[in-house]
């Protein structure tokens, strides 16, 4: 992400984006857009989760 967020608040930005998307009112002709947006954030927020789960083994293998 551009704008280098944090899990909380890319989690948030995705959770309004697919409010926004299952609006029955909103006009289509903006939805692959936030579509595309929506697929970057859960990709980024897989990224953080694994990046969290090595941190998190790398401990617990330590030990």
């Amino acid at each position: 992400m551009a704008d280098k967020l944090t899990y909380k608040e890319a989690l948030e930005k995705l959770e309004k984006l697919v409010e926004t998307i299952e609006n029955p009112d909103h006009p289509l002709d903006t939805i692959q857009a936030e579509v595309a947006e929506a697929m970057k954030l859960v990709e980024y927020c897989k990224q953080c989760l694994a990046g969290t789960e090595k941190e998190l083994m790398d401990i617990i293998d330590s030990k």
